[in-house]
């Protein structure tokens, strides 16, 4: 396992350096290609992310699939989030980690579709985190849902270092 670990830090570090060699044109170019490959139904309950500046953003979505049931991620603890409905962006704050998080009350506990961030994904579903765990623990209360790893072409590679852990997508979409 420490030797996963290396590995996997490892690749964090080199897609990081990836990630911020984007420029802003370029990851808002790429994100309207990734939106543009979803799609959602009316009333479906769809877990997104607020996206760092270096990552997919999607947050158009809500916007684009107004009877959608939208919800996104709140940190709660050391390595825990929940997901928090929401309507529109307006009402969003920086959590802890810089990322824009709700201030509503109003969870969820289970979803039709959950779109994941990464650092790294392979074509076949395979994901690497940001390293805190958050998605990994969240994500194995959540076999029902239709799970999307959402990546820029940069992140997607062919093989990562895996855990027992490690849970697959069961697609990615990418730019």
């Amino acid at each position: 396992m420490h030797g996963n670990a290396s590995a996997k830090d490892a690749l964090r570090k080199e897609m990081r350096e990836n990630l911020r060699a984007l420029t802003p044109t370029e990851v808002g170019e790429a994100s309207t290609r990734i939106r543009s490959q979803l799609s959602f139904k009316h009333g479906e309950r769809v877990a997104l992310f607020a996206g760092l500046p270096t990552e997919p953003q999607l947050l158009a979505l809500i916007a684009e699939f107004p009877g959608t049931s939208w919800h996104l991620p709140r940190v709660t603890g050391k390595s825990t989030m929940e997901f928090v409905q929401v309507d529109s962006t307006t009402i969003l704050r920086r959590g802890p980690f810089g990322i824009l998080e709700p201030q509503q009350r109003t969870t969820a506990t289970s979803f039709d579709t959950i779109l994941c961030p990464g650092i790294a994904f392979t074509k076949e579903g395979a994901r690497l985190g940001q390293g805190g765990g958050f998605y990994d623990r969240y994500l194995h209360g959540q076999q029902g849902a239709h799970l999307i790893g959402i990546a820029f072409q940069c992140q997607l590679v062919e093989s990562l270092p895996r855990d027992e852990h490690d849970l697959s997508m069961h697609e990615i979409v990418t730019s």
